[in-house]
């Protein structure tokens, strides 16, 4: 994993999974976000971006990774998601035949089930499972558990009509 997640002091560079990032308060961007455009909008967007993002960086893993199995890649995912910030990741149940998966997500970055929040920490890994599993996946059944401090969310193959 270290050469996944590289911090270079002398260039002031942290890179993720190949790609330059910057270490920023997530819950006060998307808490700005949501006053700016509304929640419904400011979900949108970061659900875009974050898709997105998670099927670039699966397609990378994917190639770098070729002879690993998709539970192999998800752990991957979950201990870079870890390392990154977000709070602890658990893949917690994969069902690729009927397309769900259920995450929880613990100690996590924001605490929100709707708006930029909600976006921000799932729909990575819809991208993610996009790529991977070859169905295109959404966000489903999001909750937090204050007394826990936990995110849970079922992600769901979307149905195609």
């Amino acid at each position: 994993m270290s050469e996944d997640i590289l911090w270079d002091k002398a260039k002031g560079e942290l890179r993720i999974l190949g790609q330059r990032h910057a270490a920023v308060d997530i819950q006060g961007l998307c808490d700005h976000l949501d006053l700016m455009v509304g929640t419904k909008v400011a979900e949108v967007i970061m659900n875009q971006h974050e898709f997105r993002q998670g099927k670039d960086d699966a397609a990378r893993v994917r190639q770098k990774r070729s002879g690993e199995t998709i539970q192999e890649m998800l752990s991957f995912f979950a201990d870079a998601e870890t390392l990154s910030g977000v709070g602890v990741v658990k893949v917690t149940a994969l069902d690729t035949a009927t397309g769900y998966v259920d995450l929880e997500i613990s100690n996590p970055c924001v605490k929100r089930t709707t708006g930029a929040a909600k976006s921000f920490l799932f729909s990575y890994w819809c991208g993610v499972f996009t790529e991977l599993v070859g169905k295109e996946f959404e966000i489903d059944q999001v909750t937090y558990d204050e007394n826990k401090d936990l995110m849970k969310c079922r992600v769901i193959a979307r149905q195609v009509n």
